[in-house]
C-alpha cells in the first residue's frame, strides 16, 4: 500500500515530543513480546528474518517465493552464500559483512540496506528473506533500521512490529547504535522534512517532496555534533578524510583503500597526484578535482564524473574509496554527498543525515546550494521518470550514467 509522505519534527508533535528510551527500556520490549525462534519469520509483509539454515535452504525459499536475500553475516568466516549461491533460483543478494560483536560499528550498513529492502518490496511481488546465523542479532538491527529510515517508525515501534512475530536480541552495540539512529531521525528540530516516498499502485507519484531551504540543511549540519577523527567510513566502503590520512600510506593500505578522490587537488593545494601512490604495494587508482574550498567556486561540473569514479570503486571486488581535502569537511563531504544523491537515490536531507551519522562535515553556502540545485534536478528527473511509460528502473540514474 502507498504511503503519505512523511514529515519528521512536525510542529503538532511538540506537545508530547518522542524521546529514545534508554537500551534497558528497550531490551525490556524485546523480552517481553510473544515472537517465535523458528528458522525463519515473517515479521513485516513481505519481510522475512531467519537463520542460515533456512538462507541455505532453496526449496523453502522458493516456496515462500522469496525474490531478495540480505545476507547480514556474509564473508567467508560467516555465512558465506554468496550471490553465486542463488544463481539458480533468480534470487537477488546482498551481503554485508558484519560480526555479531558489540564493538562492531553496523551503522555504516544501515542505509545501503535498507534501501536494499525497500527496493525488493518496490519490486512486484517482491518477498526479502534477511538473515545472519541465528536470526537474532545481525539480521534483525537492519530490520530495524529500515523500518526507522523508510517506514518512519519510532525505535520503539519497530521493536514492537519485530518482536510481536521473532524473538529478536541485537547486541548492546547494536541496540545503541540504532538509539543514536533513532535520535538522529526523531531529534531535527520543528523544521519540516517532508520526502518523496512511494509509487501508488498505478505508478503515479505521490507528490510532496520539496527540497529544503539551505537554513534547515544547516540545520542538520550543525545540531548534535561530536568530534570527528582524521577519517570516518561514512558509507559502506567510502571513506571520508583528511589531507594527513591521504598521504599516509600505509595506513591506506591497512583500511584496504584502492581508489582516492582527492578533492582539493593542483600546486597550491594538496598536490599528491597518481605518481604519490604509484609505488604502493597495492596500486591505488586516483582521481583529482581542482576546487578551493570558496562559496563562489562552482563544484557542481565535478558532481557526476567523481560520482562514478566513485561508484566504480565501489563495484570493483573489495574496492574501497577515500574521499579528502584538506579537512575532509567541505569540498570532500560535497562530492560525497552528490554520490549519495546521484547513485544511491538520497535525497539532499537523507545524504546529509547518512554522512553526519558518522562524521561531523560542512560543506561551505555556495556547496550547499549547489546541492540544493542537484536535488531539485534529480526530483523532477524522478517526477518525469514516473509520469512516462518508461520501467521503474528509470527514477534512479543508471550506472552508466553520462554528465548532464
Amino acid at each position: 500500500m502507498p504511503r503519505v509522505s512523511s514529515c519528521l519534527g512536525c510542529a503538532d508533535m511538540s506537545e508530547s515530543r518522542y524521546e529514545t528510551p534508554p537500551a534497558s527500556e528497550l531490551q525490556r520490549l524485546l523480552w517481553i513480546k510473544p515472537g517465535t525462534s523458528g528458522h525463519l519469520d515473517e515479521v513485516q509483509p513481505r519481510i522475512y528474518i531467519g537463520d542460515m539454515y533456512a538462507a541455505k535452504d532453496k526449496h523453502l525459499l522458493r516456496s515462500l517465493n522469496i525474490t531478495h536475500v540480505l545476507n547480514a553475516a556474509d564473508g567467508k568466516y560467516n555465512v558465506n552464500t554468496g550471490a553465486s549461491y542463488y544463481r539458480d533460483t533468480g534470487i537477488t543478494y546482498h551481503g554485508v559483512e558484519a560480526f555479531d560483536m558489540p564493538s562492531f560499528d553496523l551503522s555504516p550498513f544501515f542505509y545501503s540496506a535498507a534501501k536494499f529492502i525497500k527496493n525488493a518490496l518496490s519490486t512486484p511481488g517482491g518477498k526479502v528473506f534477511v538473515h545472519c546465523a541465528m536470526g537474532l542479532s545481525r539480521s534483525s538491527t537492519l530490520v530495524l533500521a529500515y523500518l526507522m529510515i523508510h517506514e518512519n517508525k519510532t525505535l520503539v515501534d519497530a521493536i514492537k512490529a519485530v518482536a510481536e512475530h521473532r524473538n529478536v536480541c541485537p547486541n548492546t552495540g547494536f541496540m545503541e547504535q540504532l538509539r543514536q539512529l533513532d535520535k538522529q531521525l526523531h531529534y531535527q528540530g520543528s523544521a519540516v522534512y517532508c520526502r518523496m516516498e512511494e509509487v501508488t499502485a498505478n505508478g503515479h507519484l505521490m507528490l510532496g517532496y520539496k527540497t529544503p531551504p539551505t537554513c534547515e540543511l544547516l540545520d542538520l549540519l550543525l545540531k548534535n555534533r561530536r568530534p570527528s577523527g582524521p577519517f570516518n567510513e561514512v558509507w559502506p566502503n567510502i571513506i571520508i578524510s583528511d589531507m594527513h590520512t591521504a598521504k599516509d600510506v600505509d595506513l591506506l593500505m591497512v583500511l584496504g583503500v584502492t581508489h582516492i578522490v582527492n578533492a582539493a587537488d593542483g600546486p597550491s593545494h594538496i598536490d599528491t597526484g597518481p605518481t604519490f601512490y604509484s609505488h604502493t604495494p597495492t596500486l591505488i587508482q586516483y582521481y583529482g578535482v581542482e576546487a578551493p574550498d570558496s562559496r563562489d567556486f562552482n563544484i557542481t561540473p565535478f558532481f557526476y564524473p567523481t560520482a562514478r569514479f566513485i561508484h566504480t570503486a565501489r563495484t570493483q571486488h573489495s574496492g574501497k574509496v577515500l574521499v579528502h581535502c584538506a579537512r575532509g569537511i567541505s569540498r570532500s563531504a560535497t562530492l560525497v554527498l552528490a554520490y549519495l544523491m546521484i547513485y544511491e537515490g538520497l535525497t539532499v536531507s537523507e545524504a546529509i543525515k547518512a554522512v553526519r551519522c558518522h562524521r561531523n562535515i560542512l560543506p561551505n553556502a555556495g556547496f550547499l546550494q549547489q546541492l540544493r540545485e542537484l536535488d531539485i534536478q534529480l526530483s523532477l528527473q524522478r517526477q518525469s521518470a514516473l509520469s512516462s511509460p518508461l520501467s521503474a528502473s528509470s527514477i534512479f540514474p543508471s550506472t552508466d550514467c553520462t554528465d548532464p
